[in-house]
């Protein structure tokens, strides 16, 4: 095999698992993608039930005087010969908006286990580089053989 159709070999099967791997496309995106979607989903999971235990500590206060009269005491250091005075209050245009959920205020930390992609690309391409001009070099330098 001469050398510059093998050094092209190479290079075809090195871009053909760029391609395949580490494209935006590839493999290795989507599995990162699959674990960032992941976390969402539990991200997203967990604060539905957390709103769902909130809306219902709400409604529980807001309706039952004792559980308030409860959190009043734990929250606001109250002695029991303490009265908690209920006040009902209009609603007001600040309140009718509405704003950002608190969800949107958390941030997802991601431990980095792996490399970033871009990294893992640079050093491929390099590696590929190199791999195809050793591949050219070493055939270039080997005697011809005679066909039989």
């Amino acid at each position: 095999m001469k050398a510059g159709k093998a050094s092209l070999l190479v290079g075809y099967l090195c871009t053909l698992f760029y391609a395949v791997v580490l494209s935006s496309s590839g493999l290795a995106e989507q599995r990162l993608l699959a674990k960032e979607h992941q976390k969402i989903s539990e991200e997203v999971e967990r604060l539905a039930i957390e709103n769902q235990v909130l809306e219902e500590r709400e409604k529980r206060l807001q309706n039952d005087s004792y559980a308030l009269e409860k959190e009043a005491r734990k929250y606001y250091l109250l002695s029991e010969s303490s009265r908690v005075i209920k006040f009902v209050e209009a609603m007001s245009a600040k309140e009718l908006s509405p704003s950002g959920p608190k969800a949107a205020q958390v941030s997802l930390q991601m431990k980095m286990t792996e490399p970033p992609l871009f990294v893992l690309r640079f050093f491929y391409i390099s590696f590929s580089v190199f791999l195809c001009l050793g591949v050219y070099f070493k055939l270039k330098s080997l005697p011809p053989q005679s066909k039989l």
